[in-house]
C-alpha cells in the first residue's frame, strides 16, 4: 500500500505538536513573570495555533483567562504571550497615607468610648503626636507588612472605592485610620496624560474622574449650554510693536479677534480657531515673527479652576506651612485656587469677626446685579494716618488680582495682629476693595470666562457691558476705547455712567484731604505705571512717582526675581483712555498714583494657573510697604 505524498505530513505535524505541549508545561511551571517572559516567536504571532477562541481573547483583550494556579490571578493571556516585558499589576491599587499632623483631616477620628490599653492604639497615638511624617510612614509600612499575613486578606485582593472611608479592620486598629484615604485622581491625570499623545484632542473632556478634568471643573462652575467655550482659540504674540503698520492693522483687522496687551515684546492678540490657519499663512507672506503662546484657550480655561494642593505647591513656603495667614479658621479662602466673590465677602468678614479692633467694612455701592461694593478698612484709628486705597478686578476676567490682593490683606493684618508689622505699615489707614467690578467677576466665574466689562444692559442692541477701565471722566472718549456697546472696549453712553465707577468716584472725593496713595491692580504686563495715559505729558509729582516705582522695581526682584518695568502708561504703551488712575491724579490729587500690572508677560494673560497667587501676592504686600515707607 503506497502512501500519498499529504499522510506522510502527519507524522511530523504530531512530533510538532508534542514538543509545543511539552513546552508549555515547561512554562507552566514557572511563576507568572517569567511566563510573559516566553521566547516562542511561533506563540508571539496572533492567532497561531489558536483559531476563533484565540482571535476572542485579541478583540476582549480584558477577558478572564483560565488561570493554571491560584496566584496568577485574572491575567492577560494574549497580552502575555505577545509582550516579553509584560508583567501583570492586575489587582494592585494606589493608596494615598496623608502623614501630616499639621493638617486637619477630612475625617475626624473619634474618641473611643472608654480607655483601651492595647498596644495597637498607643502606637496609633505615638504615629499621631511623637513621629515625624517620615517615621510614621515607616511604622505603617511595617506594621501593615506584619499584619496583612495575620488578616489573611491577599494585599491583590483589596477594594476600597475613592472618597469613602476606610473600614476598621482587625488587626490594623493601631493605624491611623483617620489619615488613610483613597484618592485616585493623581492616578486617572496621570494615565490621562501618558495617553494624550495618542489623540490630536485632548482627553480630559472625557474624563470624569478626576477633579481636574474638565468634565468635573463644567460640571461644578461652568454647567450649562449658555456657557461660551474657546475650543481651538490661541494666544498668539507678534514681534512687532508699530501698530501704524498697515500689515500689522490688516492682520488685527482680518484675522484677531482682541488684542489683550501691548508691552515691549510686542502685540498679544486672541485668535479664533476658524482664524488660526488663514493667519499662519498671512504670517508667512509678510514675514512677521510670532509665538503661540496659548496653543488652546479652552485647555488653559481649565487651568485657572484647579485647586494647588499645598504638597505640590511650586513655593517652599507654602509647602513647609511657614505662611500662617494662609490658614484662616472660619474661611473658605485658600489662595491655592480662585475664588468666587461670595468667598472672598465670608473672607472679609471673618476678618471683621476677628479683628474688630482695627478692621471695619464700609459698603461704598450697589452694582446693576445689586451686588455690594464692599471696602475693607484696617487703621489703628489715628486721625493723622495717611489714606492709602487698593482696588482689584475692575477687568472681569482678570482673576489674579483680586486673589493677591486678599492675600496682601490677609498677610496684613494677622502680621499686625501679632504684633510683627513694621511701623511704617501700621501708620496708614488702608482701604480695600477687592472686586470692583462684582457683576463681571462672576459673570466671568459661571459663563464667560473672558468677559471683562460689568454687566449693564444697552437695550437698542441687546448687548450688555461697560468696560469701567474705560468710564472714568478724564480722557473719556479718546482712542482706545469705542462707542459700540457689543465690543470690550465700550466706554459707555457717557463717563461715569455705571454704578461701579459712581461709587468709586464719591468715596475717593471723600478721601481727598488725606489720601497718601492710590493704586489700581491688573492684569497683566509686570509693569508699574503712572500718569499720564492719553499723553506723553509729566504730572507735578512725577519725580516721587518715579522715585517709587524704581526702588519698587528693585524690591520686586530681590523678592523672587520677578523683573517689572516702570514709567508712564503712555510711555510703557499702556494707555486706557478714561481709566481710574488718570482720573484720581487729576482730580483727586493723591500723593502717589499707580497702576499695578501684576504677572506674567503674555505667557498666561489672563489665564494666571493659581499657583501664581502666592507669588503675585507677596508682590502686591511688598509694593505696599513700599509706598508706606515713602508717605512716612
Amino acid at each position: 500500500m503506497h502512501l500519498l505524498p499529504t499522510q506522510w505530513a502527519w507524522p511530523p505535524l504530531i512530533l510538532l505538536a508534542v514538543m509545543l505541549i511539552a513546552r508549555v508545561v515547561g512554562v507552566d511551571s514557572r511563576n507568572h513573570l517569567d511566563l510573559a517572559r516566553t521566547d516562542n516567536r511561533l506563540t508571539r504571532l496572533p492567532f497561531f495555533g489558536g483559531g476563533v477562541g484565540h482571535l476572542l481573547r485579541y478583540l476582549h483583550p480584558l477577558a478572564m483567562a483560565n488561570p493554571p494556579s491560584p496566584p496568577r490571578g485574572r491575567i492577560n493571556e494574549l497580552r502575555s504571550e505577545l509582550d516579553a516585558n509584560y508583567v501583570s499589576y492586575r489587582g494592585a491599587q494606589l493608596w494615598k497615607l496623608n502623614f501630616n499632623a499639621t493638617r486637619g483631616s477630612s475625617m475626624e477620628e473619634e474618641e473611643p468610648e472608654a480607655e483601651t490599653e492595647s498596644e495597637e492604639l498607643e502606637l496609633g497615638r505615638q504615629l499621631d503626636h511623637d513621629s515625624s511624617p517620615d517615621a510614621q510612614f515607616n511604622e505603617v509600612v511595617a506594621l501593615f507588612g506584619e499584619s496583612g499575613g495575620a488578616l489573611g486578606v491577599n494585599r491583590q485582593s483589596l477594594l476600597l472605592w475613592r472618597s469613602v472611608s476606610v473600614p476598621e479592620l482587625t488587626g490594623l486598629s493601631g493605624l491611623p485610620l483617620a489619615l488613610l484615604t483613597l484618592n485616585s485622581s493623581e492616578l486617572v491625570a496621570t494615565t490621562f496624560e501618558g495617553l494624550q499623545w495618542l489623540s490630536p484632542t485632548d482627553l480630559r473632556r472625557y474624563d470624569f474622574l478626576s477633579p481636574g478634568s474638565s468634565y468635573q471643573i463644567n460640571r461644578r462652575y461652568r454647567n450649562g449650554s449658555h456657557v461660551r467655550r474657546y475650543y481651538g482659540h490661541q494666544l498668539w504674540k507678534v514681534h512687532e510693536t508699530r501698530l501704524a503698520q498697515p500689515q500689522l492693522r490688516a492682520f488685527w483687522w482680518h484675522f484677531g479677534s482682541e488684542v489683550w496687551n501691548i508691552n515691549q515684546d510686542g502685540i498679544d492678540i486672541l485668535i479664533e480657531q476658524r482664524n488660526v490657519a488663514d493667519a499662519r499663512k498671512f504670517m508667512e507672506k509678510v514675514g512677521f515673527s510670532y509665538n503661540i503662546m496659548i496653543d488652546d484657550i479652552e485647555a488653559a480655561i481649565d487651568e485657572t479652576y484647579v485647586e494647588v494642593p499645598a504638597v505640590e505647591h511650586p513655593l517652599d513656603a507654602v509647602r513647609n506651612g511657614s505662611l500662617p495667614w494662609m490658614e484662616r479658621p472660619g474661611t473658605l479662602m485658600s489662595w491655592r485656587r480662585y475664588h468666587d466673590q461670595a468667598d472672598i465677602q465670608q473672607f472679609m468678614q471673618t476678618l471683621l469677626e476677628h479683628h474688630s479692633e482695627m478692621v471695619e467694612i464700609i459698603q461704598i455701592g450697589v452694582t446693576r446685579n445689586k451686588r455690594p461694593m464692599e471696602v475693607i478698612r484696617v487703621s489703628n484709628g489715628n486721625p493723622d494716618n495717611w489714606a492709602v486705597f487698593v482696588d482689584a478686578g475692575m477687568q472681569a476676567r482678570d482673576w489674579l488680582s483680586p486673589a493677591a490682593l486678599t492675600y496682601a490683606l490677609s498677610k496684613l493684618t494677622h502680621l499686625w495682629g501679632q504684633g510683627q508689622l513694621e511701623k511704617a505699615m501700621r501708620g496708614i489707614d488702608w482701604y480695600f476693595l477687592p472686586l470692583a467690578n462684582p457683576d463681571g467677576y462672576q459673570y466671568s466665574r459661571q459663563t464667560d470666562r473672558l468677559w471683562t466689562k460689568n454687566r449693564a444692559h444697552d437695550p437698542a442692541t441687546g448687548c450688555y457691558g461697560v468696560n469701567l477701565d474705560r468710564n472714568f471722566e478724564y480722557g473719556w472718549g479718546g482712542t482706545g476705547s469705542t462707542s459700540s456697546p457689543c465690543k470690550n472696549l465700550y466706554r459707555g453712553p457717557k463717563s461715569f455712567s455705571e454704578p461701579e465707577t459712581r461709587a468709586l468716584r464719591s468715596f475717593l472725593t471723600g478721601l481727598r484731604e488725606y489720601l497718601g496713595a492710590y493704586v489700581s491692580l491688573g492684569g497683566y504686563g509686570q509693569a508699574i505705571a503712572y500718569p499720564w495715559g492719553d499723553a506723553d505729558y509729566v504730572t507735578e509729582n512725577q519725580h516721587d512717582l518715579k522715585h517709587v516705582a524704581r526702588r519698587a522695581v528693585l524690591a520686586l526682584r530681590r523678592l523672587n526675581q520677578a523683573e517689572y518695568s516702570s514709567g508712564t502708561s503712555y510711555r510703557q504703551k499702556l494707555a486706557r483712555p478714561g481709566n481710574s488712575a488718570d482720573w484720581v491724579q487729576d482730580r483727586v490729587g493723591g500723593q502717589l498714583v499707580f497702576d499695578m500690572f501684576l504677572k506674567d508677560q503674555g505667557r498666561y494673560g489672563y489665564l494666571m494657573p493659581p499657583h501664581y497667587i502666592v507669588e503675585s501676592g507677596e508682590e502686591v504686600f511688598e509694593f505696599l510697604r513700599i509706598i508706606a515707607q515713602q508717605l512716612q
